[in-house]
């Protein structure tokens, strides 16, 4: 495998200004100055933008042409996401629509490489989870947005759930590599893998990446305990990163090591040592690859 690149979320910096557009100018030359070659973008975030207030297509606009003068791009944005149980309500259900409809076109303009969708399941006790019925769900719900994805030549790309901290006796669909990749080859789309939600999961991820294969196309590498999604730094929780990293090389994977990482509550004065951090991990961690 060659050299991969190394992208992390947009949260390293410490926040300094209310003014959203030189927050996010302020979040890019940080990440350039740590080393980072390309950033996430959270259309997830409210803190970060509120696609439901006006105006958001000009801090989409400032934040590219920011990007393009750093030289740090948004390859990768992570789209707005919800569980199935709150869908049933008509109304919010309305409101979630136009909010995707909206963060696709923001992904768009941001000219961001992948979109992460999350397939919107929730957690079912073992003897009430219907997988025929969670599937059907699922691409019910995912379809339009894939298909207004397609029409703006958006790359999206569906990424593995977890079950609710420590719930050991229920089950969420698409938490299981065969869950994942029957709707993402049904959609024609890549997979998104994240390392803490299979540690929860507990799954032996070298075999859950050598089923996934060709298929993955971005990496959320984080930790955890296995119980909780605490997002912290690899070598700071459970991960077997050794074994998570040879199913890594099996995939044949050559696109971003992107970090999806809790950094919110950092002091400003530690966070240049966090994302060093981040730095030394990401080549420990590459250097397990053969």
């Amino acid at each position: 495998m060659k050299e991969l690149r190394i992208s992390t979320n947009f949260n390293l910096h410490a926040k300094t200004t209310e003014d959203v557009s030189e927050y996010i100018r302020q979040g890019l030359q940080f990440s350039k100055d740590m080393g980072f070659s390309a950033v996430n973008f959270g259309l997830e975030d409210i803190n970060l933008i509120n696609l439901n207030a006006d105006g958001w297509q000009q801090t989409i606009e400032t934040a590219t042409a920011a990007a393009d003068e750093i030289g740090v791009r948004f390859e990768l944005c992570h789209l707005p996401f919800t569980t199935e149980k709150p869908l049933r309500d008509p109304a919010f259900a309305e409101q979630f629509d136009k909010k995707m409809h909206t963060a696709i076109e923001a992904a768009h303009l941001l000219g961001s490489d992948f979109a992460v969708l999350h397939p919107s399941t929730s957690n079912y006790n073992l003897t009430a989870f219907n997988r025929r019925q969670q599937y059907d769900m699922v691409m019910k719900h995912l379809t339009p947005y894939v298909e207004h994805a397609a029409r703006l030549g958006v790359t999206v790309v569906v990424e593995n759930m977890r079950v609710s901290n420590g719930a050991r006796l229920s089950h969420r669909y698409c938490q299981d590599p065969d869950e994942l990749c029957d709707i993402a080859d049904a959609l024609g789309i890549g997979v998104c893998w994240d390392f803490g939600h299979a540690n929860i999961s507990g799954l032996r991820q070298s075999e859950a990446l050598e089923y996934v294969g060709k298929r993955l196309k971005v990496l959320h590498v984080n930790d955890n305990s296995g119980i909780d999604d605490d997002h912290i730094a690899p070598f700071m929780g459970t991960i077997d990163w050794k074994d998570a990293m040879h199913g890594l090389a099996l995939t044949g994977f050559d696109g971003l090591f992107n970090y999806e990482v809790a950094a919110r509550k950092l002091p400003k004065v530690t966070r240049s040592a966090y994302a060093q951090y981040l730095m030394d991990a990401a080549h420990e961690l590459l250097s397990y690859i053969e």
